[in-house]
């Protein structure tokens, strides 16, 4: 890499750090103000209530990068071609005969940066903080309404109170023993407090009811029954084999984007889950594996609408690159919810944006200057 090259990586580097300083200081702001209340709470003072608040949105901004990286790098791209063409500093590389697209290199090496932080964010990162993430604002208390869910392999459905992620435990929980698969008669296990057991050896993941009622003694059971619902040692404790969850109880529309990619391949495999949430799941999943191949193009994409022959008018080829990738974000957009709506196949949903994508910055590289 030449020292040219280096300059220009430098830039980008730090067109894209004041980028997300300032996109996010703004949003920190907007959000702060919206719901000073519900920080307000649970303060008990000037201090505590600053404290919280940099707490909160020190986890949000692992968020946020994720959220905003892709498009920062892109108007990082924008901004820095923009400076080259306003200082002039791209007429002595025309004058020694160096092609532009050997522009693209440290430009390409920048978004690979990125998109190698996006990723250490994503795997790393936002799992461990996934609950901190998810925090209500105005409580210190990180529990969460049950949304009931149905077990699609043992067809047991879970409900109860209020879940607590962080710590896999559950309040007043309550299962439902289906019949004939499970219990002779329909039986509703209920308990003031449940925990989620991950497998470990022979015995299956699962919820600890603990303080159940009715007790095993009294259940009628099919023997696979007997062998999804297990006695414990304490006689007012009982086992539910399921791979249901405590992060599948609330927001599971979202939950899985929290989440590593192995962990992501696990829950898609698994026959627990039903269609819709699997279906959902694989699209991350494909999204996931494509986000890095979409900002790559993007760039491509940029630098001839950017440093186009057709035009010298920086302000008109800044205004037509910002209208072109707004054009393809609506495309991608369009078919994610193609592939939402179940009219196209989780995959295609992905990578045709890919495939659109990339005959576009293909079509559109003889626009660039030589």
């Amino acid at each position: 890499m030449t020292i040219f090259d280096r300059y220009i990586l430098r830039r980008f580097l730090h067109v894209f750090c004041i980028l997300f300083v300032s996109t996010f200081g703004l949003f920190v702001v907007i959000d702060g103000f919206t719901n000073i209340d519900g920080f307000q709470d649970r303060a008990e003072g000037a201090a505590d209530l600053i404290g919280i608040m940099g707490r909160y949105y020190a986890f949000q901004s692992s968020l946020f990068f994720d959220m905003a990286g892709p498009a920062l790098t892109v108007v990082s791209v924008m901004i820095v071609l923009t400076i080259l063409v306003r200082h002039s500093e791209v007429q002595p590389i025309f004058a020694a005969g160096v092609p532009v697209f050997r522009l693209l290199l440290p430009l390409v090496a920048g978004t690979v940066l990125v998109n190698v932080g996006l990723s250490a964010n994503q795997e790393l990162v936002i799992p461990r903080i996934a609950h901190e993430i998810q925090a209500r604002k105005s409580t210190n208390v990180n529990g969460h309404p049950v949304d009931p869910v149905y077990d699609n392999d043992s067809h047991i459905h879970i409900g109860g109170a209020e879940v607590f992620p962080a710590e896999a435990r559950m309040r007043d929980a309550e299962f439902t023993l289906p019949v004939p698969d499970i219990a002779h008669e329909l039986i509703t296990l209920k308990a003031p407090e449940a925990r989620y057991l991950k497998k470990a050896g022979a015995r299956p993941a699962g919820w600890l009811l603990k303080g159940v009622s009715p007790p095993f003694e009294q259940l009628s059971l099919t023997p696979e029954g007997r062998r999804r619902v297990r006695a414990m040692k304490d006689p007012a404790h009982v086992f539910v084999a399921t791979a249901i969850d405590a992060d599948m109880l609330y927001n599971r529309t979202q939950s899985y984007r929290y989440v590593s990619t192995p962990e992501l391949v696990r829950r898609i495999r698994n026959p627990a889950y039903g269609t819709d949430t699997i279906r959902s799941q694989s699209m991350n999943l494909h999204a996931r594996v494509t986000k890095p191949l979409l900002s790559v193009i993007a760039v491509l994409i940029t630098v001839p609408l950017i440093l186009t022959k057709e035009s010298r008018n920086i302000v008109g080829n800044v205004a037509l690159c910002s209208l072109v990738l707004g054009a393809l974000f609506a495309v991608a957009q369009g078919f994610e919810y193609l592939g939402s709506a179940n009219l196209i196949s989780a995959q295609f949903s992905a990578w045709g944006t890919v495939i659109f994508h990339g005959t576009v910055g293909a079509w559109l590289f003889g626009m660039v200057q030589t």
